[in-house]
């Protein structure tokens, strides 16, 4: 079970989900978590990676870049480790017919964490202390 939070252009910023692991470096497309500035929740279509799993009280829906409508079938929490901390994205959208796994910018300040984007990648971090790095990927501007 997870006990704390720890956590759309050219220019896109992934962490690699793997065995409930996060890293820079990606091997599949289904395995990457976009960090999205767009997205106001956290949402993946993997029911597997959840330890913990709940219907809504009431029917959700999110709607995405195209204006495809999607059902949220459940809400839970997904384990991940980085730089040998574990943590969890906690209040995770259970989304199976969406096609990427996003993390909400929007959500990890809202915590009181910093995300910080360069040319390098995009670093997540709590107190000056690093939760989550993700490497850019695409065209530079």
């Amino acid at each position: 079970a997870c006990n704390e939070e720890r956590l759309g252009s050219d220019l896109t910023f992934v962490i690699k989900h793997h065995a409930n692991s996060m890293e820079a470096s990606i091997l599949k497309q289904e395995e990457v978590w976009y960090v999205d500035l767009g997205a106001s929740k956290h949402m993946t279509n993997h029911e597997e990676w959840f330890t913990s799993l709940r219907k809504l009280e009431q029917l959700g829906y999110i709607e995405t870049d195209d204006d495809t409508i999607h059902t949220i079938e459940h809400i839970g929490d997904v384990p991940l480790s980085h730089v040998g901390q574990r943590g969890c994205i906690k209040n995770t959208f259970h989304v199976s017919t969406i096609t990427k796994n996003l993390v909400s910018v929007s959500k990890i300040v809202y915590k009181g964490m910093q995300v910080r984007f360069n040319k390098e990648g995009c670093f997540i971090e709590d107190d000056d202390r690093l939760i989550a790095r993700g490497r850019r990927e695409g065209h530079t501007l």
